[in-house]
């Protein structure tokens, strides 16, 4: 018991209650202050689509046909193993009439494909000596010729 102007407290509560709340109040101002940044934290929002400032893409005309011309090279070869190929399958409801295609690249790295309408294709690339790569190109933004880096590491990069 401990005498005061106010009268008499006793110290065998005030020391139970004092432990009791130790633990629960750093706990409560950890939980205040973590909870504070995520209020705080400013989230980015989608900019309102403005007519006019988005570059339009041209139509498609689906009964288009293109001659696709693609010019390979490896990385760290001077030309490309002979036995080299190249596949094009049609990819998507546009192309679903593109059979399997395989062509033998030349010794200049080059292959075209005839007659193929303006959809995306999946290249699968054979080269003597390298892993079998894929590249996926969507044909209605073809520029002649396509040029493609094969590198014994990582993907493909097709080089405009």
């Amino acid at each position: 018991m401990i005498s005061t102007s106010l009268g008499r407290i006793n110290t065998d509560l005030l020391a139970r209650n004092i432990t009791k709340f130790k633990t629960r109040i750093p706990i409560l101002i950890l939980c205040v202050a973590l909870s504070r940044p995520a209020v705080a934290v400013p989230f980015p929002q989608d900019e309102p689509s403005k007519t006019g400032t988005s570059p339009a893409k041209k139509p498609v005309d689906k009964k288009a046909k293109i001659d696709l011309h693609i010019i390979i090279s490896a990385e760290g070869k001077q030309a490309l193993p002979s036995g080299s190929k190249i596949d094009l399958l049609g990819n998507g409801q546009a192309c679903q009439d593109v059979q399997r295609l395989q062509h033998s690249i030349g010794p200049d790295g080059g292959a075209t494909f005839v007659d193929l309408p303006l959809c995306k294709v999946k290249l699968t690339i054979y080269i003597t000596g390298f892993d079998t790569k894929f590249v996926f190109v969507d044909l209605a933004d073809y520029k002649e010729p396509m040029r493609i880096v094969v590198k014994s590491n990582g993907p493909p990069v097709i080089v405009q």
